[in-house]
């Protein structure tokens, strides 16, 4: 088996390589993020997805949250190489701000956003704490929502391992 470049006998997959197991959860966890993300601003901003216009407009946001030119189609993209490459969860947050911003743009359209994602995050020069602020209370707002929805809590992008 081929999974991102990686050779995985389909023997060994009774004890499967670390590294295989990482980023297949990755992946995984990810994608459901991704697609619950989608599904729910379908539903909970359903009037920016009817016309073609909005509806372009809506999913080019939706994917701007996200690193990479594949939309929601992750195995077309080769996995993270580095943290700069990780979106949301980049720890440096210079690299995160762009992708924060957009998340907390789109559920800003969402019914009981609360009145801080109606304005972007900004760098400060102390630390960027109001910046980590924003990322939290935008990530309580979206698992809070989802287990509103879905019944459940949802996934949250997860940091990739490398090694």
């Amino acid at each position: 088996i081929t999974w991102h470049g990686m050779e995985v006998q389909v023997a060994s997959l009774s004890d499967p390589p670390l590294q295989f197991m990482r980023s297949l959860l990755w992946e995984l966890y990810e994608l459901n993020f991704r697609y619950k993300l989608l599904a729910l601003d379908r539903v909970l901003a359903a009037h920016l997805w009817t016309s073609g216009e909005s509806r372009i407009t809506r999913q080019t946001l939706l994917y701007s949250i996200f690193p990479g030119e594949s939309g929601l189609v992750m195995w077309s993209e080769p996995l993270p190489q580095g943290p700069q490459q990780l979106g949301l969860c980049a720890s440096n947050m210079q690299v995160a701000l762009p992708f924060l911003n957009n998340f907390r743009e789109l559920l800003s359209a969402w019914p009981g956003a609360p009145p801080h994602l109606h304005t972007p995050a900004e760098l400060d020069s102390q630390g960027n704490a109001l910046a980590y602020e924003y990322f939290s209370l935008a990530c309580q707002f979206y698992v809070q929502t989802a287990f509103i929805y879905l019944g459940h809590q949802p996934s949250l992008p997860c940091l990739f391992i490398f090694i």
